[in-house]
């Protein structure tokens, strides 16, 4: 494995640190998600709309993480791009 560079290790805390961050706002969602409604006090927030884009944002900050380590692009393996090639 070749050796990181400086700026390799950089980016690589900062993707991870955003990693954080998305997992403890979905748990939080999650957790106002499951407290029971309050009829006088609508949810502003659409905490489930929340999660998703959130679940979204883990998925590609994963892939971007792997690609940083590995230090190559994750490609899609389906048939219709080794068709083209």
């Amino acid at each position: 494995m070749e050796a990181f560079s400086r700026m390799d290790k950089q980016g690589l805390i900062i993707t991870l640190a955003v990693l954080v961050a998305e997992i403890v706002l979905l748990v939080v969602c999650r957790i106002k998600l499951k407290q029971p409604a309050d009829p006088l006090k609508p949810r502003i927030i659409p905490y489930g709309a929340l999660m998703i884009f959130l679940t979204l944002g883990i998925f590609v900050t994963l892939a971007h993480s792997i690609s940083l380590v590995t230090g190559e692009q994750l490609k899609p393996r389906n048939k219709v791009n080794q068709m083209m090639r």
